[in-house]
């Protein structure tokens, strides 16, 4: 049997709870977190989940589509941070926020020439320090 494989005595409990949740639905689930035990408590199903570097946390069954590693989230966002911050160093600048929530929050930068401006990260990636492109412009146009 596959080490992330839900059994069949697993499933069985959960079936009769009012949240029950599609077998398709815990095996995909499996796929990437192994469901370690799942218990009855106060009317919700409880389960207690590990990611694949082993990271442990309890869950509620019920909150399925929401199971996820907070320790690899956190993880992945330091290490999404970490790339940002040298894309701007990589054109001179700087990434003036301190904190990464996810990649449709702007974040606050900084050109070489100290012009500031909020940013989507994939949008700063495209196209860094607008003022200066229209400096640019305006003195290819002038010159």
């Amino acid at each position: 049997m596959h080490p992330l494989s839900i059994t069949r005595t697993q499933v069985e409990p959960m079936q009769k709870s009012k949240h029950a949740l599609e077998r398709e639905e815990l095996q995909a689930l499996a796929e990437r977190y192994r469901m370690e035990r799942a218990a009855e408590s106060s009317g919700s199903t409880e389960a207690g989940w590990q990611c694949g570097r082993g990271h442990a946390w309890d869950d509620a069954l019920s909150a399925v589509q929401n199971v996820r590693c907070m320790n690899c989230a956190s993880q992945r966002r330091e290490q999404r941070l970490e790339r940002l911050r040298a894309l701007a160093a990589e054109r001179g600048g700087k990434l003036v926020s301190a904190d990464y929530v996810d990649a449709g929050a702007p974040l606050e930068w900084e050109c070489a020439f100290g012009h500031t401006w909020a940013a989507l990260p994939a949008d700063v990636a495209r196209c860094w320090c607008h003022e200066c492109a229209r400096m640019d412009v305006y003195d290819q146009a002038v010159g």
